[in-house]
């Protein structure tokens, strides 16, 4: 018997959660299997929370663990291996941090050799996933809900609004990461809007990890590493509102619409990068950041000819009009 159950009362349940979340603060990990060979990069706190969240619904079958983004498996494996009894599920179709294509293996290896037979990898794009997710879930319910997909604002926007109806009545959400604007920005805009939902706990490192120097990387590793929302339903209004910190300039937001519609916007990155390097008076990094947004265009000329040098809409298909009809 775990030692967490899920009980009617929600405020019980709730308790239950900020229990998890100190206890996490104060010991880490719950099981510790780095000697056996599961690593990642997600902070051990976060890791040692989603085990101990997971053991909340070891007693309700009709309750899952779902995460948006495996990369090599640490958490995915970390939470079925903590509740053999609980159906896990990781989506990701390892299209980015996977630059040798090794990732994949790398999951699908850890979760055969470590025995976690309670967890499925469903290899797809996050959303076309979520679009089908009834298929997988097969009537269970969202208990544990980790997203830690794309970063940018829009799709953490949709891993929010997508799995809605699927989450279980006392779903948790952890939401990593949270270091990142976008993210932080997606958070807030969905508990403006979704009341129903509070957060919890949120904690930030000084920086990401890139960023961090060798001593400060260590610390953080320890803890929640690039930050992380945490979110349960609250539909009775027991807890206070609490919003993640969020910079009331939304210059960079606008600017999207900016770029998005420009002839060249799917070269921003490279534009960015370039503009960078003229700003930091890099001659040999402006050099390579010419040479990739040239060839970046040329791999892609006829895409960026068949657009207008401003105002794109991408209207080509799109109906006149159209009416939704009553059955």
């Amino acid at each position: 018997m775990s030692e967490f159950v899920v009980t009617g009362s929600n405020q019980d349940h709730i308790k239950r959660v900020l229990g998890v979340i100190e206890q996490t603060n104060r010991d880490g990990l719950l099981t510790d299997r780095r000697a056996d060979g599961l690593s990642g990069i997600s902070g051990l706190m976060t890791v040692g929370a989603l085990q101990r969240f997971a053991q909340l619904f070891a007693d309700d079958t009709s309750a899952c663990y779902l995460e948006i983004g495996v990369f090599q498996g640490l958490t995915l494996v970390s939470a079925a291996l903590e509740v053999p009894g609980l159906t896990c599920f990781g989506i990701d179709n390892f299209a980015t941090l996977n630059p040798d294509g090794e990732n994949k293996r790398i999951a699908a290896g850890r979760l055969e050799s470590f025995g976690a037979v309670n967890a499925t990898l469903i290899d797809a794009d996050f959303e076309q996933a979520l679009d089908a997710l009834d298929s997988h879930l097969q009537g269970r319910k969202i208990g544990v809900y980790f997203i830690d997909g794309p970063h940018d604002y829009r799709s953490q926007m949709v891993c929010l609004l997508a799995a809605k109806r699927y989450l279980h009545e006392q779903a948790i959400i952890i939401v990593d990461d949270a270091n990142y604007p976008d993210v932080r920005w997606s958070t807030r805009d969905f508990l403006v809007g979704h009341p129903e939902f509070k957060m919890v706990f949120d904690a930030y490192s000084p920086a990401h990890p890139a960023n961090l120097n060798a001593e400060d990387l260590t610390r953080w590793e320890e803890g929640w590493l690039n930050g992380v929302n945490i979110l349960v339903r609250d539909p009775d209004g027991l807890l206070p509102d609490m919003l993640p910190p969020v910079d009331g300039d939304r210059t960079v937001y606008f600017n999207e619409w900016l770029a998005h519609r420009l002839q060249a916007a799917h070269l921003a990155p490279e534009a960015v990068d370039l503009a960078g390097a003229i700003f930091r008076g890099d001659v040999d990094a402006e050099q390579v950041a010419r040479e990739t947004i040239k060839d970046a265009f040329s791999n892609n000329k006829a895409q960026f000819d068949s657009r207008y040098p401003d105002r794109n809409t991408d209207s080509d298909g799109l109906p006149e009009a159209r009416f939704n009809k009553l059955p």
